[in-house]
């Protein structure tokens, strides 16, 4: 359990950079350098879902006693009080009795052991729950990082694409002063550069949208939340795995089946619950009872009478006929264990699939990002090659224009594969319950 929330006592990121803030606006105004880790420190910091897991494993916890179960006994004390008075006979008559009672359970069909280890799986299913909800945070936020990162790399690309087109639209006007150039060909350079600038403005909002969802995505208050500066480089991770090695670690490691495993084993603990009841019971119980009497009457001194008493006693109760209701908790008990046991083989089954799935698309996607990788190569030397030719007039610039959109396509294609590879490669190592190690540092 510790090893679960370790996360949780990270100190927040610390900020260095130089906040502007307007007093106008108290959002989403400051500016700071995010880190992956970073984010995933504040994410399970602040993640609504994380906070709500960690109370109910505590509940859990608190549920998980001897007492609970039923082992001690039960204490009660009492304090009884009677006057009674006659003015016929002159008389007063009273009497006060403490007494302390215990009730306690010397045998039970061994119900008190199978309680607790049941509790105890509870607990340990709670923590079970908890984890899924950690790792599930922790993709969420590299999901929303790499998302955010994605479209900082995209705006990269459309301002330099506008830097090419404003190059080219003053060259155009530079060649025109010359008597090189005409108004036409001015105008097709000046429409493509306010179009590579709109693209780029329409490009940052994208990625301001993106930010937004990641301070969402990590929990950050309203009032706290900032506009991030990320960090971290925008590389594919590349691995040789084993689709054998993959479904192997899916059935040992993997949180949620793990899970259904502890719910097994709950199961089955309320199948001995049930054949406990049709055993028979052993309980006692003890009382120590103090007596004071007290009165007076007409022609009879005034009296104090004390005294001490006490008992213990035994119960054995021996069920025979219940209107069937023990054996019917039993068949539902055993029913119930079915629907547990198929349950989790239909979760292997999804998961075995899930996982044959993913490793496709991964296998796959490394061969998509070296064709990007060597298409982006390519449109660069194309556009290269076409702006010198546009410039000594062998193209025209409807030539050169469509090179530089398949520059921008090329470049767009290589980024979502490599966002793509970073995504699968996310959920491989979810599946196989390692994200909370791999992550970690």
């Amino acid at each position: 359990m510790k090893k679960i929330f370790i996360y949780l006592g990270i100190t927040l990121i610390s900020i260095s950079s130089i906040f502007a803030q307007s007093k106008s606006d108290s959002l989403v105004t400051q500016t700071v350098n995010l880190s992956l880790a970073d984010a995933i420190s504040e994410g399970l910091e602040n993640n609504y879902d994380i906070k709500i897991a960690k109370e109910n494993v505590d509940i859990s916890e608190i549920n998980n006693t001897l007492e609970n179960a039923g082992l001690y006994p039960t204490v009660s004390t009492d304090l009884g009080w009677n006057h009674n008075w006659s003015h016929a006979m002159n008389s007063n008559l009273g009497i006060i009795t403490p007494s302390v009672k215990t009730n306690f359970t010397i045998f039970n069909g061994f119900q008190v052991w199978i309680n607790k280890s049941q509790l105890e799986e509870l607990q340990n299913y709670s923590e079970g729950n908890a984890q899924v909800v950690i790792e599930n945070t922790i993709k969420d936020i590299i999901i929303g990082y790499f998302e955010a990162l994605l479209e900082q790399q995209r705006l990269d690309v459309t301002e330099q694409l506008a830097a090419l087109s404003k190059e080219r639209y003053d060259y155009t006007m530079s060649q025109k002063e010359l008597g090189q150039a005409v108004t036409y060909d001015v105008l097709q350079a000046q429409n493509a550069w306010l179009e590579d600038r709109r693209n780029s403005l329409e490009q940052k909002n994208k990625l301001q949208v993106k930010l937004r969802d990641l301070n969402f995505i990590m929990g950050v208050p309203q009032a706290e939340q900032v506009l991030f500066s990320l960090t971290e480089s925008f590389e594919a991770v590349e691995k040789d795995y084993l689709l054998s090695d993959l479904i192997e670690r899916v059935n040992a490691d993997n949180s949620t089946l793990k899970n259904n495993y502890i719910n097994q084993i709950i199961k089955q603990k309320d199948i001995e619950l049930a054949k406990a009841a049709f055993m028979p019971t052993l309980s006692g119980t003890a009382n120590y009872q103090y007596t004071a009497n007290y009165g007076g009457a007409e022609g009879i001194p005034n009296f104090n009478i004390d005294g001490m008493s006490g008992a213990v006693g035994a119960t054995l109760s021996i069920p025979i006929y219940m209107g069937g209701s023990r054996r019917r908790a039993k068949q539902i008990a055993v029913i119930n264990k079915q629907i547990a046991d198929i349950e989790t083989q239909q979760m292997s089954h999804s998961l075995n699939n899930q996982m044959m799935q993913v490793y496709d698309t991964y296998v796959l996607q490394r061969e998509i990002l070296e064709l990007t990788e060597e298409q982006v190569t390519a449109a660069q030397m194309n556009m290269d090659m076409s702006t010198e030719r546009y410039r000594n007039g062998q193209i025209n610039s409807f030539n050169l224009r469509d090179v530089q959109i398949q520059y921008l396509d090329a470049q767009n294609s290589r980024l979502t594969a490599i966002y793509n590879l970073i995504s699968t490669n996310t959920e491989i190592v979810r599946l196989t319950g390692g994200i909370i190690d791999a992550y970690s540092e």
